[in-house]
Order: C-alpha cells, then sequence, then structure tokens
C-alpha cells in the first residue's frame, strides 16, 4: 500500500534536503514550499513558528531515524569494527548518492547555529547528544568502560561529520575511508580499557 503523503511531510522532507545541501540560513520559506509542493497556507497551518519550527522537526526526524539506524546496527551483534565500518560505509554512500553536494543536514544547521534560534540550537544539540549515547551504548556493550565509551562516541561523532563535510568539499569518500581505519585504531587502543 503506497504511503499517503501529507503537506507537512512533504515540507519537513524538503527541508531535511534543503538544509542538507545549503543549511539553514541558505533555504527560504517560498524555496521550502516549491520543493515540497505544499500549498502555502499548509505551512503556518501546520507549522506556526514557521521555519524554525520547520527546522527544529527537521532535525527531529533526521536525529530519530539516524539514532534508530546506530541501535539497530549495535542490536545486530557486529564487533566494534564492523559497526564502525558500516556507520561509514553509510556516510560515504549517502553524500555520494548527492554527488557530493550534500552532507549532514545537522551538522549544516550546527555549523550556523547562533543566538538568533535557540529551540533550534537545543534540537540540534539533543540530536547530536542522542548519537553519541547510541554510539556509546555500542561500544559499552562491546567491553569499552563507560568513560571510554563516552569519550570514544565523541570522537567517532566528530569523525563522522568531518568526514561529511570534508567529503563535501573534496567530492570523494576518502575522508570517510580514512575516518573508518582511524576510528577502528582508536577503538582497537580505548577497549577494554
Amino acid at each position: 500500500m503506497a504511503k499517503v503523503s501529507s503537506a507537512r511531510d512533504d515540507l519537513i522532507e524538503a527541508a531535511v534536503e534543503l538544509f542538507r545541501a545549503r543549511g539553514y540560513e541558505g533555504v527560504g520559506v517560498a524555496e521550502l514550499l516549491e520543493k515540497s509542493g505544499a500549498p502555502r497556507g499548509s505551512l503556518y497551518f501546520h507549522f506556526p513558528g514557521g521555519k524554525e519550527e520547520i527546522g527544529i522537526e527537521a532535525v527531529r526526524r533526521v536525529g530519530d531515524v539516524v539514532t534508530g539506524q546506530f541501535r539497530a546496527l549495535s542490536e545486530s551483534g557486529v564487533d566494534m569494527a564492523t559497526f564502525i565500518e558500516r556507520v561509514f560505509k553509510t556516510t560515504a554512500k549517502g553524500i555520494k548518492d548527492r554527488d557530493y553536494k550534500a552532507s549532514c543536514p545537522i551538522a549544516a544547521i550546527a555549523a550556523e547555529m547562533g543566538s538568533n534560534n535557540p529551540a533550534l540550537n537545543e534540537a540540534v544539540v539533543k540530536c547530536f547528544a542522542a548519537w553519541e549515547r547510541e554510539i556509546a551504548a555500542a561500544a559499552e556493550v562491546r567491553g569499552f568502560t563507560a568513560k571510554n565509551a563516552t569519550d570514544f562516541a565523541s570522537a567517532m561523532l566528530a569523525s563522522i561529520e568531518g568526514a561529511m563535510v570534508v567529503s563535501k568539499a573534496q567530492g570523494s569518500i576518502a575522508p570517510h575511508v580514512n575516518a573508518s581505519r582511524a576510528m577502528k585504531a582508536l577503538a582497537a587502543t580505548m577497549a577494554n580499557h
């Protein structure tokens, strides 16, 4: 059965893809409406808070999806090296599939964070924290101490986001490959300590 689309979902999906390519500030309301195909009235009906509210929902949606992906990968029982490798293969595929024109929408928004959008900033912080918790939980289950798991998760998240940005700039998946290699080496030194 085909999924019934709604203007609300269409606006969120359009926001995710546009923010992924150009960040939050680089996207206007008219463009969100055009890409989503949603009628103008639906934007303020579904999102009385306007663009910032759409941004928050986009961050939450991406955050929840990726959190679930980290959890499912951890629950699959793969070892830490395979966990790391699969994460970076997924990120490399995502950016390559978008012809190196877009990266992580959360990182794109985070790069522009300032005092103008405190609720959006808070959504970004919560998203990154959730991802770090999932990575740390995966590491702990695989023998890391709680402290090392937390430290590793922070480094892993920084490597993922850094690989996305550099990959976009270079038009290559090499940053993902190299980050995967480096994170596997780091994991080997931090596990069981």
